[in-house]
């Protein structure tokens, strides 16, 4: 029975809100469904807070270098919470402008959060020096594309691109020129024709028009590979996404998967 109500009561639901969504005889219920939502995000919220309460506060009595961070996070979750309750008995209105509680959510909770995003970025950039090493096809791709849609995002993404351009031309080009005293005849000859094809691609950028048109191909690549390859990308993840969700969801609604239940 403790397994059996919940399965049942899961299926019941869940062909409610399917009924409502498709059939225009239950529309009507949606205003009932919400209330309901409503009640049980009520308790749902309870039962988070008493499980937080409760775990920092075994972490307390346990000790150890962690315990420092739980008492605060006890702290702070208890002050904020009167200190909202004091402005609403107080005003009516935790963010009136003439709260202080809003004071205390503009001056110490928001920056709070924007250090914890901005935390984030050293691990982003972490993540993203893993994954842009160029150790396959697929990763050389996805670092060029990189390297290309940053350079086109940036104010000076085109004059860095133009500098970064006339580096690498100059290097191979010398480096197949020193390269080409290496050896005689012919293959002399077609590495030196080599090298001095590359420092000649650099030539026409002395001109202000042609290096001002090619800075700015590298925006128009940039949105180009944001709205073509990156958005067919997106599009083929949404899709196998909700392919997941319905699957996954049809497990829930006849009993297969019963995760919840534990």
């Amino acid at each position: 029975m403790q397994t059996t109500l919940p399965v049942l009561l899961t299926f019941i639901m869940g062909m409610f809100m399917i009924a409502m969504f498709f059939m225009p005889q239950f529309a009507n219920a949606e205003s009932l469904a919400t209330r309901w939502t409503t009640i049980i995000w009520g308790f749902a919220l309870a039962l988070g807070v008493d499980s937080l309460l409760l775990n920092h506060f075994r972490k307390i009595r346990k000790g150890g270098t962690q315990a420092i961070h739980s008492a605060g996070l006890i702290i702070a979750f208890f002050v904020t919470l009167f200190w909202g309750f004091y402005s609403w008995w107080k005003i009516g209105n935790p963010f009136d402008a003439r709260s202080s509680f809003l004071w205390m959510f503009q001056y110490v909770y928001l920056p709070l959060d924007s250090t914890m995003f901005a935390l984030l970025a050293f691990f982003i950039a972490s993540a993203a020096y893993r994954a842009f090493r160029a150790r396959s096809f697929e990763s050389t791709l996805l670092l060029i594309a990189a390297s290309i849609v940053m350079m086109g995002r940036v104010p000076l993404g085109g004059v860095v691109f133009v500098a970064f351009f006339v580096a690498f031309m100059i290097l191979v080009g010398v480096y197949f020129l020193y390269e080409s005293s290496k050896y005689v005849g012919i293959d002399r000859f077609i590495r030196m024709i080599v090298g001095l094809a590359f420092l000649g691609t650099i030539l026409p950028l002395f001109y202000p028009e042609y290096t001002k048109a090619f800075a700015n191909f590298i925006p128009g690549l940039a949105d180009w590979i944001m709205q073509v390859p990156n958005a067919a990308g997106q599009r083929g993840i949404g899709l196998g996404l909700s392919l997941g969700v319905i699957a996954f969801s049809l497990r829930i609604l006849f009993g297969i998967e019963r995760g919840y239940l534990r």
